[in-house]
């Protein structure tokens, strides 16, 4: 039995997936930032949009600029907590990787709905990219929430107590882990 649990604790397995799918999103979110509301800042586009005298003007274009920018920055800061946490095998990993997976989902999902409150943009289709971006968060989310809350790789791996709360101590003695079941022998 130990030497099974043994097996088990580390950095490997599925697990490998949600680090590649963790680096990707280091990647991704600063470039779509910088591509699309970095665009709108120095094209000038930004400034016709929010301009009252402009032809483009609506109320709402500041907020969901606002609201794309603050919510990428949000999922960003939840990918480099994930990952932080993840590499340390804190406790706390499998909780925050689970926030991160709902939070992506529910930003993507505001997102479309508050554009559809702009009426320029609710007269034309939804933008594929959005939808993309939504499928691929659903199906993520889909995937490792439930992995995160039912795997025994991180019930083993995700045992310590990181990073030490003030105030607060690890217990002296770890409580065990719950026996993993032994396979059944061909």
């Amino acid at each position: 039995m130990n030497t099974k649990r043994h097996e088990l604790d580390g950095l490997g397995g599925w697990l490998i997936l949600v680090f590649f799918g963790l680096f990707v999103s280091l990647l991704r979110i600063p470039a779509t930032l910088l591509t699309t509301h970095g665009r709108l800042l120095l094209d000038g586009t930004l400034a016709q949009l929010i301009d009252p005298q402009g032809a483009a003007y609506h109320p709402l274009w500041l907020p969901l600029i606002i609201f794309e920018v603050a919510g990428n920055l949000f999922i960003l800061a939840l990918v480099v907590a994930t990952l932080v946490l993840l590499f340390a095998r804190s406790r706390y990993a499998p909780a925050i990787a689970i926030a991160l997976y709902a939070c992506n989902v529910g930003v993507i999902v505001a997102d479309i709905g508050a554009c559809q409150l702009i009426p320029a943009l609710a007269e034309q289709p939804v933008d594929v990219d959005s939808l993309k971006d939504l499928g691929r968060a659903l199906i993520a989310a889909l995937i490792w929430i439930p992995y995160f809350l039912v795997s025994k790789r991180v019930r083993v791996t995700f045992t310590r107590y990181w990073p030490a709360l003030p105030g607060r101590k690890a217990p002296a003695v770890i409580p065990p882990l719950p026996p993993v079941a032994p396979e059944a022998a061909p």
